[in-house]
């Protein structure tokens, strides 16, 4: 399923379409407490804290905590709660407006509050100190209290964060001093960008969308959205299929020494289906190449012009440290370009190059490092940053991969979440390059990618459940990739 995702501006403008649609505030923060209860109680049943420890802050979050216990003293009246003060009410703030301020005033009197020194035992840890707002280091009590909640021994706690983890940009996933690293969070509304970028998903732990209004059922004015639960789409494999009708790919292959990067988008490709492939080298290569991946074909790079209306798609990247012919023999290519890792270096320095792919149809495939040397990025721009301002036309699609992969056209951006820790490692980037040129002509060039994206990472999850998540083995991610198509 697919959730709209958003920055701070859009989470705020989300509230304000709720509100206006006849939803109080009061009832937004009531109904974000028990989607927050919710998701409280699976780990109650799962776990057997102690107490429960609740750490509130004075904003929006602060009133979704005190609403929060209000409910867990009704519903789970055996468990002892708590609530640690990490901000207090100021005088201005205490007005029967303040939907956060009166839900202080109902949490019930068998909540005892607190202080840091005074926790101890075994404990469930609700982080809802600070959300969206939040655009400068933390300080005070609320720095003290989140260094608490990280210090505390891990097998004594399990964190759950309100929204977004106190600490954590919600637009850019930066660490703003300091951030609790929660197990769980429960974000409200919409998801935000900043729990998939930067060091979002290293502090947030499973993050889980909490439905807080009907409008959410609406169609979402947003540009971001996430994948929520990814699965991915297969599509029917015809009775009467065969090789040329499952498309045929070109991979451009750079030096000798970097073939296996070929080889491995090559299988990729095939492994979800593909039906043909076709590599290009310099003729001097082709000797030390032949037999060295069965069913790969191999043709001299001088010889592309005469083949080129063969194939569906184009590699061109894994390996590649220069482009080893002209490049303009593409120019009336209609197929996909699928274009990756040493393009990123290549293209700033060939106008040519760049130009003719601006009417053509590209996925372009950077990671984190290649797309701010293409950029020429300040090394402190957030990534996010980097995601939004690569150039991009109208039949262009950007896949930025990273722990959570950013799909994005010129309309909108798609989150694919994190989800498999084996991925990272040399050569799970080529693979991932061989299944979006598959894809992309399955399901046209943005849902392609997303689907791709989903694919890889499935892939990830069962190499992890098989092996383990240190097996970086790229034979195996590559048989894992076959069988996500089921």
């Amino acid at each position: 399923m697919r959730v709209a995702a958003g920055k701070t501006a859009d989470s705020r403008a989300f509230d304000k379409k709720a509100m206006e649609a006849g939803i109080p505030s009061m009832i937004l923060m009531e109904n974000a407490a028990f989607s927050l209860f919710l998701e409280i109680k699976k780990v109650l049943d799962c776990r057997s804290p102690e107490k429960i420890v609740v750490f509130s802050g004075r904003g929006g979050n602060g009133g979704d905590g005190f609403a929060l216990l209000r409910i867990l003293a009704d519903r789970v009246p055996e468990i002892p709660l708590f609530l640690v003060e990490a901000a207090e009410f100021k005088e201005a703030d205490k007005i029967p407006e303040n939907s956060a301020w009166m839900n202080r005033l109902m949490v019930p009197e068998k909540v005892q509050i607190v202080d840091l020194k005074d926790v101890s035992g075994k404990v469930l840890f609700v982080d809802a100190m600070l959300g969206t707002g939040l655009k400068s280091e933390i300080s005070g009590k609320i720095k003290e209290s989140v260094e608490f909640i990280n210090s505390y021994p891990a097998d004594k706690k399990f964190v759950v964060s309100v929204d977004v983890p106190t600490g954590l940009d919600c637009d850019t996933g930066a660490v703003l001093g300091e951030a609790v690293k929660a197990d769980l969070t429960v974000t409200m509304g919409i998801s935000k960008t900043g729990l998939f970028a930067g060091s979002g998903a290293e502090r947030s732990g499973k993050i889980v969308l909490g439905r807080i209004s009907a409008t959410q059922a609406e169609k979402p004015e947003s540009k971001y959205f996430v994948e929520e639960d990814p699965s991915v789409i297969n599509t029917e494999i015809p009775v009467d299929g065969f090789k040329n009708r499952n498309g045929h790919l070109l991979v451009i292959g750079g030096d000798v020494e970097k073939l296996g990067a070929s080889i491995i988008s090559a299988r990729a490709f095939l492994s979800c289906g593909g039906g043909l492939v076709t590599a290009a080298f310099k003729k001097e290569f082709l000797p030390s190449i032949a037999g060295r991946m069965p069913g790969l074909m191999l043709i001299e790079n001088g010889k592309i012009a005469e083949e080129l209306h063969k194939f569906s798609a184009v590699v061109i990247g894994p390996g590649l440290s220069e482009i080893p012919f002209d490049f303009a023999v593409f120019k009336d290519f209609e197929g996909t370009f699928v274009v990756d890792a040493g393009m990123f270096d290549i293209m700033p320095e060939n106008k040519e190059v760049v130009e003719l792919l601006k009417n053509k149809k590209v996925v372009f495939t950077p990671h984190q490092g290649e797309i701010r040397r293409f950029l020429k990025a300040e090394k402190e721009e957030p990534w996010i940053s980097l995601v939004e301002r690569f150039p991009l036309e109208k039949d262009h699609v950007l896949v930025a991969k990273s722990h959570a992969t950013f799909v994005r056209n010129s309309e909108k951006t798609v989150i694919v979440p994190a989800g498999a820790k084996a991925l990272a490692f040399g050569g799970s980037g080529d693979a991932l390059t061989g299944i979006i040129a598959r894809e992309a002509a399955l399901l046209g060039l943005f849902e392609g990618s997303v689907n791709a994206v989903v694919r890889h990472r499935a892939a990830g999850i069962e190499l992890e459940k098989r092996f383990s998540a240190a097996t970086h083995d790229i034979e195996k991610l590559v048989e894992m990739i076959a069988l996500t198509e089921r």
